[in-house]
């Protein structure tokens, strides 16, 4: 009977030991990584109440404005593959702060952008960068 109490111990204080992350560290990388994945959803939407204001900006017509929102929605259909595929060969980590980082340059980068075909290159980078965000944290 001893035995099994001591056993039992040791089995709930190395459940307890698997990280060696607080509660409170723990809903915090959460809540910060619940927060970055969220944005793909947000980019891609709120884009949508300004194809009018871009096409104006740009001097291109509204239907290559929905071009970059087509390319958007291509590249976020294969990043997850390929990010998904990085994070396996090279840690989920490194290739997770790459494509953050990534995704804060290319939002920079759309902002400060003064041609259409930049446009369209940033959309496409900040497609692969915040797309595959899902696959590298499931």
């Amino acid at each position: 009977m001893a035995d099994e109490k001591a056993s039992n111990r040791q089995e709930a204080e190395a459940s307890e030991k698997y990280s060696v992350f607080s509660a409170a560290s723990k809903w915090c990388i959460v809540a910060m990584v619940s927060y970055a994945a969220w944005f793909s959803t947000l980019t891609s939407f709120i884009y949508y109440p300004a194809i009018h204001d871009l096409a104006q900006t740009f001097a291109v017509s509204i239907d290559k404005i929905n071009l970059t929102i087509t390319s958007y929605m291509a590249m976020a259909t294969v990043a997850p593959t390929l990010l998904g595929d990085a994070a396996d060969v090279l840690g989920r980590r490194p290739v997770y702060v790459l494509t953050l980082s990534l995704y804060i340059g290319a939002n920079i980068g759309i902002v400060l952008s003064n041609s259409y075909a930049a446009l369209v290159g940033l959309r496409v980078l900040q497609a692969l960068a915040i797309s595959g965000k899902l696959s590298i944290l499931s």
